[in-house]
């Protein structure tokens, strides 16, 4: 499943609201795609803060105390991985370079996870 701004544009074209307008969309599809790739560059980074607080809830003498940080740290790990992964597989077709390249990237993720882990 592929997000082509082309196949919005053409039942929208028919509303004449400003910001069913094409270039607007188009627009609006450029600086969603940036700002998606620049969460990609920042995930391995934000990974960090998950990892963080995993390893802070192995050091608490609490037992609730380390089970609340393991499940927030589980809630933070979920923005960083979910949402560039599921950007990377719905935009790339499968059996390309692309597909590949998004296999390496959670490979990458998963790396400087582990990488996080055994820095804190």
């Amino acid at each position: 499943m592929q997000l082509v701004p082309e196949k919005l544009r053409e039942p929208l074209s028919h509303f004449k609201f400003s910001i069913f307008e094409t270039e607007s969309l188009s627009t609006f599809f450029s600086t969603f795609k940036l700002k998606s790739y620049f969460l990609l560059l920042l995930s391995p980074i934000g990974l960090g803060a998950s990892a963080y607080l995993a390893q802070m809830s192995f050091g608490v003498k609490s037992l609730g105390t380390s089970f609340g940080l393991l499940l927030l740290s589980l809630l933070v790990l979920l923005p960083w991985t979910l949402v560039p992964i599921t950007f990377l597989f719905t935009t790339f077709h499968s059996k390309t370079w692309q597909r590949i390249l998004s296999w390496s990237y959670v490979g990458l993720l998963i790396v400087s996870y582990i990488y996080w882990l055994v820095f804190f």
